[in-house]
């Protein structure tokens, strides 16, 4: 049950990463949106993780289902692809490494903010003036 209600999470972010895309012209694609939506959520609080985990395990674990299609369709342009495969090749291995290297900067430049929100949120006790002298 609890991978049915994760799947749904993930459905409704996904929606609402859409609807946004749709309603708002933001110009990024709506399952990102939806991913960005999420990962706020996960960040806040709102969303807790084991509500999500075991749904996108299962996910991750049959990914390669929803890519057969995409790899069948490709197939049919190789003889277009072998043409020039420059452009692809750099696209393949620079935009993952990009997305990882943006990716993780934003989430360690959120979680600094959260742990410095919290060192000011302590108060600043005065340090006592001892010495082993005594």
């Amino acid at each position: 049950m609890k991978i049915v209600n994760g799947i749904l999470i993930l459905l409704v972010f996904y929606g609402a990463g859409t609807l946004a895309n749709k309603w708002l012209h933001i110009p990024l694609p709506g399952n990102l949106l939806g991913m960005l939506l999420l990962t706020l959520a996960l960040c806040k609080g709102w969303i807790r993780m084991d509500w999500v985990e075991k749904a996108s395990g299962f996910l991750i674990r049959h990914m390669m289902l929803f890519f057969v299609p995409i790899i069948a369709g490709v197939a049919s342009y190789m003889g277009l692809i072998s043409q020039d495969p420059w452009p692809i090749l750099v696209s393949l291995v620079v935009g993952p490494f990009l997305v990882m290297i943006v990716s993780g900067r934003v989430v360690q430049w959120y979680v600094n903010r959260q742990q410095d929100q919290r060192d000011q949120a302590k108060p600043n006790l005065p340090q006592e003036g001892r010495s082993f002298d005594a």
